[in-house]
């Protein structure tokens, strides 16, 4: 396992990542009034790196292999950790000051984020997509940057709430993500989990003679 965890991971990657939200957050920590949207960039760079951990570009020979999707995604959970530690460490730097007193609304928005990541890519990759992962990260790095700037729709859906936001902003921000988060664990386990399902839609969609 960790044989197969050293060559199929992009470590790289992963390492450049998580040392870019520790640099974002120290920014944050620096000039939270200024630059506070950068944390929503983090959060999204959690999303799509985890997501990168899941990808597999040698999918046509893997994919034919004894070893499951489970197998796989268990022997790539040291990424997965070392992302989520890189995150707690910058939460904690940020401290409860630097958050307005919510650090732990903050530490749950990163692990839902990964958690979402996991969930896309996973999905995908018990679909037979080979790299999933890297379309999400394409797709919600830069979208979620765009958000935690302009924050749309604030008053009524606050995602990323900022120092000036109330305590109900606060709450209702960590409900979303909580239940996001939820969802995205229902989907990650049944991605692992092979529901029966899918195999009857597949038998489905087959041909009909």
């Amino acid at each position: 396992m960790l044989t197969y965890a050293a060559r199929a991971l992009p470590w790289l990657r992963v390492v450049l990542a998580a040392g870019l939200v520790l640099v974002l957050m120290e920014l944050v920590r620096w000039n939270p009034w200024v630059l506070w949207p950068l944390e929503g960039t983090a959060v999204g760079l959690l999303a799509g790196a985890t997501a990168w951990c899941f990808d597999e570009t040698a999918a046509v020979v893997v994919d034919t292999a004894p070893r499951g999707l489970p197998w796989r995604v268990a022997a790539r959970s040291p990424a997965v950790l070392l992302l989520a530690l890189a995150w707690g460490l910058a939460v904690l730097r940020a401290g409860n000051g630097v958050v307005s007193g919510h650090q732990g609304a903050i530490l749950v928005q990163g692990l839902v984020a990964m958690a979402a990541g996991a969930a896309f890519a996973c999905w995908g990759r018990a679909h037979g997509e080979a790299v999933p992962g890297l379309l999400f990260a394409t797709v919600v790095v830069p979208a979620v940057t765009v958000w935690s700037l302009v924050r749309p729709f604030d008053e009524h859906l606050v995602v990323f709430p900022y120092g000036t936001t109330s305590a109900h902003g606060w709450h209702q921000s960590t409900v979303g993500w909580t239940a996001t988060g939820t969802l995205a664990v229902l989907l990650l386990v049944a991605a692992l989990s092979d529901a029966p399902w899918w195999r009857l839609r597949r038998s489905r969609s087959g041909p009909r003679w």
